[in-house]
């Protein structure tokens, strides 16, 4: 990493994904040059890379965003759950992404990812607000899973909550694309998919 910001003109136009491995000296002058750090705990943990130092890294003000560049997963809510639970198996704490400005950890995680999205993606995208794309997501307020839930509480218990679905619908740019929990076209997705990959296991 210290070569790359000796050698680069590292700046918010770039997205690192993973870097992983920084001292505390390549935490903070990467958190300075504005770049956005993409990180993919799941991916992470099953290459063995190590975990990102992510307190320090916030401390710093620095700029993130989560991913997942395999086929490991495909959730972000895994890789959330999955980034503050790494950072309490290394620091042997709980809460750890909270701070006093923000105590919920759930709702720390998920303004980083926003505050990133606009300049990692070039996309008006992150808030709704005039200018900005309209995405948006529905959870399902009748979920076991989210019953009493006030506002304070409700994005935690969405994000470690386990592994069953609780998004209800997802607009973007103004068009659903998840409806009552399905993708309006997943069918022919996953059909797709499966002609795909029988395909080329027939040319291996």
């Amino acid at each position: 990493m210290q070569w790359l910001l000796d050698n680069a003109h590292v700046d918010a136009r770039w997205t690192l994904v993973h870097a992983t491995h920084l001292d505390a000296s390549e935490v903070r002058t990467l958190a300075r040059s504005g770049a956005t750090v993409a990180l993919c705990p799941t991916t992470e943990a099953n290459l063995g890379d190590g975990v990102f130092p992510l307190r320090p890294y916030l401390d710093a003000h620095g700029a993130w965003g989560i991913g997942s560049d395999s086929h490991i997963s495909v959730s972000p809510v895994e890789e959330l759950r999955w980034l503050e639970y790494g950072q309490r198996l290394v620091t042997r704490s709980r809460n750890v992404a909270a701070d006093e400005g923000t105590p919920s950890v759930g709702q720390t995680l998920l303004r980083g990812v926003a505050e990133s999205a606009n300049a990692s993606t070039a996309k008006p995208i992150g808030q709704l607000a005039p200018g900005r794309r309209a995405d948006w997501i529905v959870l399902d307020d009748e979920a076991p899973e989210l019953a009493a839930r006030g506002e304070a509480d409700l994005v935690d218990s969405w994000i470690f909550s386990g592994n069953r679905g609780l998004v209800r619908e997802v607009v973007v740019a103004g068009r659903t694309v998840v409806r009552e929990g399905r993708h309006v076209d997943g069918e022919r997705i996953a059909q797709r998919y499966r002609d795909c990959v029988v395909r080329l296991a027939k040319e291996l």
